[in-house]
């Protein structure tokens, strides 16, 4: 007989989670689901020990570390992390899986493996799709994504997985590339930051503008620097998230050196999640000229601290005058 008082327990695969490493978005929204639901179900999360292309040890490895909200699992950052994958699955209880990003071939795809292997939990398994499937982000290495997905398809790995969005848009884009597999929409969760005060702009002063998010070509870095190249005014652009695409940051770099003496730009790494509201109220605007997003934390996190936002024309964010 089973224990009514037993919560359901969900185990969640993320590539980074907090406190090893808070820069994704997909990283905020799980912890904040973990947060305003663990009353209920019981909140399992395994993630990699650092930030990527790191070895650094932010916590013990191997072992379940208690949040209060979650408990979680680091696992080195290295080839045998499929294996430490499989194991987890096998010895950790649960009654739904939760995997994020298509495209995770550390997390998901082990996952989606060991499922079918004998001995598997079959739980039921959902999976975040995270805006990989818009136009944009489809664009980005087409061919291998193509191939990816007819080996996905194909091999039956996505028995028994629910494809999760959070939009209306993502939810056809997503239905284009998987017309047969069940999709559920459900809205991104995090908690309102306190707004803090407008910076005002003396004359004279350089405009402080700043880009949060991983230097990815999805982001636009590129096109917020071929912009600045333009003005003809004092600015400073201060560049917070980790280096995602080291190809596509050298392109950056050559933007960079090549601007004007009047534009100021500099990369100053990442940030930490609860510095950067504060942050933001020392900025005149955000500058996230993103060619897709999913939601846009950066975004909302901006609109909360009352900075306002210049962005891509392809987010969510839509209407954002009324």
């Amino acid at each position: 007989m089973s224990d009514p008082a037993r919560k359901p327990v969900v185990l969640i695969l993320i590539g980074v989670f907090w406190p090893g490493n808070d820069s994704s978005g997909p990283n905020q929204s799980v912890r904040a689901l973990c947060q305003l639901l663990g009353d209920r179900f019981e909140f399992r999360i395994l993630a990699s020990v650092g930030p990527k292309g790191t070895d650094t040890r932010l916590a013990q490895i191997g072992v379940w570390h208690d949040l209060g909200f979650a408990k979680f699992c680091y696992l080195p950052v290295n080839r045998w992390r499929a294996r430490g994958i499989v194991a987890v699955l096998r010895e950790t209880d649960h009654d739904i899986l939760m995997l994020n990003s298509v495209w995770d071939r550390w997390f998901t795809l082990p996952a989606l493996i060991a499922r079918k292997l004998p001995g598997g939990n079959r739980a039921p398994a959902v999976l975040s799709t995270r805006g990989e499937f818009s136009a944009a982000a489809l664009g980005l290495h087409a061919p291998r994504k193509s191939l990816y997905l007819k080996i996905l398809k194909a091999s039956g790995l996505l028995g028994g997985v629910t494809l999760h969005v959070t939009s209306p848009i993502e939810q056809s884009d997503v239905r284009r590339a998987f017309p047969r597999q069940p999709i559920f929409q459900a809205n991104d969760m995090q908690a309102l930051p306190a707004a803090g005060p407008v910076l005002p702009k003396m004359p004279g002063d350089p405009l402080q503008l700043v880009f949060v998010g991983r230097i990815s070509p999805i982001k636009g870095l590129d096109r917020a620097l071929a912009a600045l190249a333009l003005v003809e005014h004092r600015v400073d652009l201060a560049i917070y998230g980790p280096i995602d695409d080291a190809e596509y940051w050298r392109q950056c770099e050559k933007l960079i050196a090549a601007l004007p003496p009047h534009i100021d730009a500099r990369h100053l790494g990442e940030i930490a999640n609860h510095a950067i509201s504060e942050m933001l109220t020392r900025k005149h605007v955000l500058l996230l000229p993103s060619l897709s997003e999913n939601f846009g934390y950066s975004i909302f996190e901006a609109l909360a601290a009352a900075c306002p936002v210049i962005i891509g024309e392809d987010t969510p964010w839509k209407d954002l005058q009324r």
